[in-house]
């Protein structure tokens, strides 16, 4: 189809499927964050006002709106605040049923003043409660990505 706009400009168009490759920077803060992981480290950022840090890190404090500056590293242990057992794989955009049931959990890493959504392993629902130590269980391979992260474990 064709579309006249004025004299001697033409617009086509054509249905169908068009990929598209595209960059996505995640900004400075997760940006650090990423590069620590591939590290096997963790980093946080701190608010400057408050003294709230944040893991994973946040570019303005949510309290202050205030810019977390200060960069903190942070240990490998943490604390289960909350968790539940679900059949749905969650790290993916489209809702998926897996075969086994899997435990995500909110859990605050020592250090820091709020907690990440995360994947509870080598532990069942039984052996978990509120408040329990939980230490990071690394991926095989890193790449300075999210699921370097495989997930926490009880301590």
């Amino acid at each position: 189809m064709t579309l006249k706009l004025e004299e001697g400009q033409d617009i086509y168009v054509k249905k169908g499927m068009v990929r598209a490759e595209f960059n996505f920077w995640v900004g400075i803060p997760m940006d650090k964050f990423y590069d620590g992981l591939q590290e096997k480290k963790l980093v946080g950022n701190k608010c400057p006002k408050c003294g709230k840090v944040f893991c994973p890190p946040r570019k303005i404090c949510g309290d202050c709106f205030v810019e977390a500056t200060e960069w903190v590293d942070l240990p490998e242990t943490g604390v289960l605040k909350n968790f539940t057992v679900t059949n749905y794989k969650v790290s993916e955009r489209n809702t998926r049923k897996v075969n086994k049931d899997i435990i995500v959990g909110l859990v605050q890493v020592d250090g820091s003043s709020n907690a990440m959504l995360i994947e509870i392993k080598n532990a069942t629902s039984d052996q978990l409660k509120e408040d329990m130590k939980v230490k990071i269980v690394w991926a095989k391979k890193l790449k300075g990505h999210p699921e370097d992260i495989a997930g926490f474990e009880p301590a």
